[in-house]
C-alpha cells in the first residue's frame, strides 16, 4: 500500500526530504504547503526529476489544507524551528502521523505538549535526528552496550564549524532566539543527541556561551560539561566561529576497556578504535563510508507505521532528553551555576538579551 505524504516547508532542508522520499517505493508525495510559490515549484520539479513520476501535486499556501486533507497519510514539518511545535501539534490532531525536522521544541512546555498529543492521538512522531540511524554509530552504540569498551569513563563532543555574518542576514530568523534557538539546537544538536544516546541519560549540566559576532543574538561558542546518570563525565565544545572553514565534527567515547573517537568534515574519519574485542575496528571500518542514514530513518518510520517493526531508533523521549541537555546549557550560563536536569520549565525567549558573557 501506497503511503502518501505532505511536506509543509519547501526551503533548503525540504530537499534531503525530498531524495529520500522519492527513493522508497512505499511513498509518494502528494502535496506540498509554503508562503513561497516558487519554491513549491522548486520542490514539485525536484521530486518529480528525482522519482521519474510525473503524479499531479497539491500546491498550498496555508498548511492547514495539507492536515484537513484525509487522503494524506504522514506530513513532514520542515519549517524554521519556531513553528515545529504548533505544526505538529495541529498534524496530530488531524490524525495524522509527523516525521518532524530537529529541533523537536522551542520549549519544554511545548515538547511536552507534542508527546502528550501524540500519545492521546495514537500517532507516531519522528524527530529527525537521522545520525542515529547511520550504521558507524549503530555499530559503535553496539560496541558499547557489549562491554567492550567497559565502564564508560568520559565522553567529548566537539563541534568546528564556520557561519559567515552573511549567512544570518539572508534570513530574518537565524540566529534570532525566538523563531532559531540557539546555535547548540540548530547545528549542534546532532552531535549532543549523539553523546546522550551512547553515554546515557544527563543528570546535571554546567553551561556557558559567548556571543562575539553581534550580528544575531544567539551564541557562537558554547561549552557545556555533563555528569550523567552512571556518573560518567561528559564536555561539550561548539562554535560556529572557525576560520576560514569548517574543521568538522568529533565524538570520543573514553571506557575502561577501550576508546573510540570518530570525526572529520562528515565523521569521515576513525582517529581510534581500541576495545576488549579486536575484530571492533575492522567492523567499524567496513561500515564507516555508508551515509544513507535518512533512508534508513525513513524505513525504520514506515516499517512501525505499518507494524512491521515496533519500535523507533529515536523516538520522542529519547528527542526530549537531547532537546533538555541543550536547555540545560543555557539555562546554566543565564544562572553561571550547574543546573539539575530535568528541568520543570525552560523556553529560548528567557535567553533574549542574554546571548553569553564576554
Amino acid at each position: 500500500m501506497t503511503i502518501s505524504i505532505g511536506l509543509i516547508g519547501c526551503g533548503y532542508i525540504a530537499n534531503k526530504h525530498l531524495k529520500t522520499i522519492s527513493q522508497l517505493d512505499e511513498l509518494e508525495l502528494t502535496a506540498v504547503s509554503d508562503i513561497d510559490s516558487g519554491k513549491m515549484d522548486e520542490a514539485i520539479l525536484t521530486y518529480q526529476q528525482l522519482s521519474n513520476k510525473e503524479n499531479s501535486i497539491k500546491m498550498h499556501s496555508n498548511f492547514h489544507d495539507i492536515l484537513t486533507d484525509k487522503e494524506i497519510d504522514i506530513v513532514v514539518i520542515a519549517t524554521i524551528s519556531s513553528l515545529h511545535a504548533n505544526m505538529a501539534v495541529e498534524a496530530l490532531l488531524h490524525n495524522k502521523h509527523v516525521i518532524l525536522e530537529k529541533p523537536l521544541a522551542l520549549s519544554i512546555s511545548d515538547a511536552q505538549k507534542i508527546l502528550q498529543v501524540a500519545r492521546e492521538q495514537e500517532k507516531y512522531i519522528l524527530v529527525c535526528h537521522q545520525l542515529r540511524y547511520r550504521p558507524v554509530f549503530r555499530k559503535i552504540k553496539n560496541i558499547i552496550e557489549d562491554g567492550s569498551l567497559g565502564e564508560l569513563y568520559l565522553g567529548v563532543a566537539s563541534m568546528r564549524i564556520h557561519r559567515p555574518n552573511s549567512y544570518y542576514k539572508e534570513s530574518n530568523w537565524k540566529g534570532s532566539w525566538e523563531k532559531d534557538g540557539g546555535m547548540l539546537l540548530n547545528q549542534g544538536i546532532h552531535l549532543i543527541d549523539l553523546l546522550v544516546w551512547l553515554m546515557g541519560d544527563v543528570q546535571m549540566v554546567f553551561g556557558d556561551i559567548v556571543n562575539k559576532s553581534k550580528v544575531k543574538e544567539t551564541e557562537d561558542i558554547a561549552s557545556g560539561i555533563l555528569i550523567f546518570s552512571n556518573q560518567a563525565r561528559g564536555i561539550i565544545e561548539a562554535n560556529t566561529m572557525t576560520q576560514p572553514e569548517n574543521l568538522g565534527y568529533y565524538l570520543s567515547i573514553f571506557g575502561e576497556k577501550g576508546t573510540i573517537s570518530i570525526g572529520g568534515s562528515n565523521f569521515n574519519k576513525i582517529e581510534r578504535c581500541y576495545t576488549a574485542s579486536p575484530s571492533n575496528k575492522n567492523e567499524v571500518l567496513t561500515v564507516l563510508d555508508d551515509h544513507n542514514e535518512h533512508m534508513y530513518m525513513y524505513q525504520n518510520f514506515i516499517n512501525v507505521v505499518n507494524n512491521k517493526e515496533k519500535l523507533l531508533l529515536i523516538d520522542m523521549n529519547d528527542a526530549l532528553q537531547s532537546l533538555m541537555t541543550i536547555f540545560g546549557i543555557y539555562e546554566s550560563s543565564i544562572l553561571n551555576e550547574p543546573v539539575n536536569l530535568p528541568l520543570d520549565s525552560f523556553t529560548t525567549k528567557d535567553m533574549n538579551g542574554k546571548g553569553g558573557r564576554i
